[in-house]
C-alpha cells in the first residue's frame, strides 16, 4: 500500500520542474492522498483497495505533474520578469549616459554595511533553525533599517566634519545617501524573492486536484 502511493508520488514529482515547487507539491499531495485514503478506510475498504482508489481519484500522475508546473509557473511570471529585466537595462543605460559609468553609485563600505546588517537581521529572525522564508523576511526589513542607520550615521559624521572643514563633505553625504539607496534596493529584492518563496509553501500550491 505504502509502496503504491510512493511510486505514484515519484511519477508526479518527476514531471514537476523546480526543486522548491516539487518539494512543496509533494508535501501537499501526501496530505491530500492521506485524507482520501483515511476516508476510504473509514468507509470499510481494505488498505490496498483504499490505496488504489486514492490513486485513481488523484488522476494520471504525468498529467498532474504537468498541470502543477503550468499553474504555479504561469507565463505571466515570465512576462513580468522580462519586463523587469528590460526596465533594469533601460535604467542602466540612463545612468551610464549621465555619468559614463557606475562609479558614482558604488561605495564599498556602505554596501558591505547594509548587506552584513541585513543578513544579521535575517539570521536573528530564524533563531536556532534556519528557514529560508524567515531569513528573506528578516533581510527585507533589516535592509531598510540598515540603510536608514547608515544614512543617519553619515549625516552625523558630515555635521561633525563641517565643524572642522568643508573638505570631504560631499563624499560623506554621498555615502549616507548610498546607504539608504542600497537598503531600499535590497529590501525590494528580498520582497520579490519572498513572494516567490511563499508561493511554494505548503497550502499555496495550485492544481493539485481538478
Amino acid at each position: 500500500m505504502q509502496r503504491l502511493m510512493t511510486d505514484y508520488l515519484d511519477r508526479v514529482c518527476a514531471e514537476i520542474r523546480g526543486g522548491e515547487l516539487r518539494q512543496a507539491a509533494r508535501s501537499e499531495l501526501v496530505d491530500h492522498m492521506k485524507e482520501r485514503y483515511d476516508s476510504f478506510i473509514a468507509g470499510g475498504a481494505e488498505p490496498e483497495d483504499a490505496a488504489l482508489e486514492t490513486i485513481k481519484r488523484m488522476g494520471d500522475p504525468e498529467e498532474l505533474g504537468h498541470r502543477i508546473t503550468a499553474v504555479n509557473r504561469p507565463i505571466g511570471g515570465l512576462i513580468f520578469g522580462f519586463v523587469g529585466f528590460v526596465l533594469f537595462l533601460l535604467t542602466s543605460l540612463i545612468i551610464i549616459s549621465i555619468r559614463g559609468d557606475f562609479s558614482w553609485f558604488f561605495d564599498e563600505m556602505a554596501f558591505l554595511t547594509v548587506v552584513i546588517l541585513s543578513a544579521a537581521c535575517g539570521f536573528l529572525l530564524c533563531g536556532f533553525k534556519f528557514n529560508l522564508s524567515k531569513f528573506i523576511n528578516g533581510v527585507k526589513f533589516g535592509a531598510l533599517y540598515a540603510g536608514g542607520l547608515g544614512f543617519v550615521v553619515g549625516i552625523i559624521c558630515m555635521l561633525f566634519g563641517m565643524a572642522e572643514s568643508l573638505e570631504g563633505v560631499g563624499d560623506t553625504i554621498a555615502t549616507a545617501m548610498l546607504s539608504l539607496f542600497y537598503g531600499i534596493l535590497l529590501s525590494l529584492a528580498a520582497k520579490i524573492a519572498g513572494s516567490r518563496i511563499s508561493a511554494r509553501e505548503p497550502g499555496a500550491i495550485r492544481g493539485l486536484v481538478d
